[in-house]
């Protein structure tokens, strides 16, 4: 029975719910909530074996994939805190939010693990970096581990998890677009109301007044949202946490691009019912590949196309 506003929590009530349904869908991979849970407890296991306990930072360098989501969870399974980075930043900027964030530990694709070597130096207590392989060939070096490797070695049973709290922290970095990257902080329980839907996704039936009713607001049918932007965006990464806490399920589109066929063709087969992307530069793209390929495809499961960070 789930007695606290924490998100770790909160989301393994849901898989305890709805195990077998799909939680999130990427190019890739397909996992369902039992997979994605035991993902997480196997990850949060291999972090809290390198020293990752309750209050550390753990930064998640990562392109949109599934990993992106099993890293977040296991921070909170852990009562760490995930902290969000952006992967366009030079050397100089990713060695500023690194230290200023104070992370421990950093999840990285194999793409940007160059960087943070370079950086590594730099940041005196950065002590742990688990690399996610994708096509570069970063040889053998030292001190890092791979995150495959790892989490196959790791326990697939949940943590423990009875000193979590609705007062956890949860911590979005912003752009630094107005200065400098800094941290926003959020306890579990607010951010779970002000961005998660409170367990009201839909709106229909106003948020919950106890953490216990979550798995009864789970519908019959989940609901499909898609996220567009990067997760590295808390557009995207509200967005997927908001869908996984209603028991729907999270689609994300192949890493490190914006394609307005692949948004089209992902809307149509997995019968996506939200759309979530970030302004003209998406919505104009869009808007000209249906206008170009009229009727090619069925977008009838589409209702709600939200946009945000820009006009």
């Amino acid at each position: 029975m789930v007695g606290t506003y924490n998100l770790a929590d909160l989301f393994e009530s849901v898989a305890d719910a709805v195990p077998e349904r799909t939680a999130v869908v990427s190019p890739d991979r397909r996992c369902t909530y039992a997979e994605l849970d035991e993902r997480a407890n196997r990850l949060a296991h291999q972090l809290a074996g390198a020293g990752v306990g309750a209050g550390d930072h753990v930064a998640l360098l990562l392109a949109n994939g599934p990993e992106y989501l099993e890293a977040m969870l296991a921070a909170f399974k852990l009562r760490a805190v995930p902290i969000n980075v952006n992967y366009r930043y030079v050397e100089r900027e990713l060695a500023h939010l690194l230290t200023d964030s104070d992370s421990v530990a950093i999840i990285t694709h194999g793409r940007f693990a160059p960087g943070v070597l370079d950086v590594r130096s730099q940041c005196p207590r950065l002590v742990h970096v688990l690399v996610v392989a994708d096509e570069t060939d970063l040889g053998e070096p030292a001190d890092v581990t791979d995150y495959e490797t790892a989490l196959a070695a790791s326990s697939p049973e949940r943590p423990d998890g009875t000193d979590r709290s609705g007062d956890d922290l949860y911590i979005a970095y912003t752009g630094g677009t107005t200065g400098l990257p800094k941290g926003v902080m959020w306890r579990h329980e607010d951010i779970f109301f002000a961005a998660l839907g409170g367990g009201d996704p839909s709106t229909l039936e106003g948020p919950i007044t106890r953490p216990d009713q979550l798995p009864s607001r789970i519908p019959e049918l989940g609901g499909v949202q898609l996220q567009c932007p990067p997760l590295m965006h808390v557009s995207a990464h509200w967005g997927a946490l908001q869908t996984l806490f209603g028991g729907g399920t999270a689609v994300l589109l192949s890493p490190g691009h914006f394609d307005a066929r692949e948004v089209l063709d992902a809307i149509e087969t997995e019968g996506v019912m939200i759309c979530v992307l970030v302004g003209d530069a998406m919505a104009r793209p869009l808007a000209d590949a249906i206008a170009a390929d009229e009727g090619r495809h069925e977008l009838g499961s589409l209702f709600v196309i939200g946009s945000g960070g820009a006009m």
